[in-house]
C-alpha cells in the first residue's frame, strides 16, 4: 500500500547512483548518539536520510530534528536503462501508524454512523469531525514530508 509512487530517471551509471545514494543516508543511531543528536549535537555534513542500500534496493526515511509519526518509509530499486538509470520509489507509512489510524478511523466512522442511523445528526458530528481530522492528520504530515524526499532525491541523484 504505497501512498506515494514515482520513478526517478538518472543519466549516471547504476553504480554512481547507488554510491550518490549511499552518501544520503546513515546508519541508524544507536541510543546514545540519538540522545545527543535530540539535544542539538549533530554536525551540518550529517546525511538527510537514515536507512539502508542493500544490492540495488534501498530503504530510507529522512532524518529529522522534530517527531512526525506521519513520515513517509522510503522503499526503492534501481536498475539500469538505455539512457542510464530508472530509480523506482515508492513511500508508505509505517505499519503501526498504518494499523493505529485504521482501528482510529474505523472507530470514529463507525461511531458516526452508528449516529446517524439512530437519528442524530448533531450526535454524529464530533465522530465525523474526528474522523475527517485523522485523515487531514495524515495528508497533512505524509505529503509535505514526501515531496521533500523527493526533492531531496531528485537533487542529488540527479533526476530528470
Amino acid at each position: 500500500m504505497a501512498l506515494y509512487r514515482f520513478n526517478l530517471r538518472s543519466t549516471l551509471t547504476t553504480q554512481a547512483v547507488l554510491e550518490r545514494l549511499r552518501s544520503l543516508a546513515r546508519e541508524r543511531p544507536g541510543f546514545g548518539q540519538s540522545l545527543k543528536e535530540g539535544f542539538g549535537w549533530r554536525s551540518d555534513g550529517t546525511p538527510p536520510f537514515i536507512g539502508k542500500i542493500e544490492g540495488n534496493e534501498f530503504r530510507l526515511y529522512r532524518d529529522i530534528h522534530y517527531r512526525n509519526s506521519f513520515l513517509p518509509r522510503i522503499k526503492g530499486h534501481v536498475d539500469s536503462a538505455i539512457d542510464g538509470t530508472k530509480i523506482e520509489v515508492s513511500m508508505n507509512l509505517h505499519p503501526f501508524v498504518i494499523g493505529f489510524m485504521i482501528l482510529w478511523l474505523g472507530l470514529v466512522g463507525i461511531a458516526a454512523i452508528a449516529a446517524l442511523t439512530a437519528g442524530s445528526a448533531v450526535e454524529a458530528l464530533i465522530p465525523a469531525g474526528m474522523f475527517v481530522f485523522g485523515v487531514a492528520l495524515v495528508l497533512g504530515g505524509f505529503y509535505p514530508e514526501a515531496f521533500k524526499a523527493r526533492r531531496i532525491l531528485e537533487e542529488r541523484i540527479g533526476g530528470a
